[in-house]
């Protein structure tokens, strides 16, 4: 008789087969679920984004103060009058037309020149718009016997005693008017000069030359 094997060894192999089978079985499932987490993520962010989107107002998103209310202001800026001699002579030729007399002053009122006529009766003051070319209202006041006096007398008038002055400084208009008192009378011109500051200047109203205040 031959020896009978002992079948009880081949339990210890199948044991080790399912334990395998198993430990494969669990270390997919753990990779299938670390595969998930990154879609999961994703979905949520979006979902936030898009959420984060729609809440937002329209013209808020972009640069800080680039939204639809924010234009910026022509400065600079830009002088309402422009070109200051020219539209102040503009101005005087104006007042001059509309009040039928001969102009002796004028300054400006920021976005406006004032300008005032001497007319048969007295002084008419005129606005008129910084482009010298509208006149915006008259106003009728009295005029000193001194000024009128100079001013029949006078052989240069208010435009071309400003026209001189920027002719010789090479500035522009600040304000004209007509300067009278103990001495002879005389234009006051006073200048803005391209290097900053402010000059003044007389001009003799018989022969128009200009002189510099020291």
């Amino acid at each position: 008789m031959y020896p009978m094997t002992p079948h009880h060894s081949a339990r210890p192999a199948g044991l080790a087969a399912l334990s395998l089978s198993l430990g494969l079985v669990l270390a997919a499932c753990a990779g299938d679920t670390s595969d998930d987490a990154p879609t999961d993520t994703s979905t949520a962010t979006t979902r936030a984004t898009d959420e984060a989107s729609a809440e937002t107002p329209d013209g808020a998103a972009g640069d800080e103060g680039q939204g639809p209310d924010d234009t910026e202001a022509d400065d600079g800026g830009s002088d309402v009058l422009g070109d200051r001699t020219t539209t102040a002579l503009a101005a005087i030729a104006a007042a001059e037309s509309e009040a039928g007399g001969a102009a002796y002053a004028i300054h400006d009122d920021a976005t406006s020149w004032e300008v005032d006529v001497a007319a048969d009766d007295g002084t008419i003051e005129v606005t008129v718009d910084g482009t010298g070319t509208k006149v915006l209202a008259t106003t009728p006041d009295g005029l000193d016997p001194a000024d009128r006096e100079a001013l029949d007398s006078a052989v240069v008038g208010l435009a071309e005693a400003v026209q001189r002055v920027v002719g010789e400084s090479g500035g522009t208009l600040q304000e004209a008017d007509l300067e009278t008192g103990d001495d002879a009378a005389r234009w006051k011109v006073s200048i803005l000069p391209a290097t900053g500051g402010q000059e003044e200047y007389r001009v003799d109203l018989g022969d128009g030359s200009v002189t510099r205040d020291d």
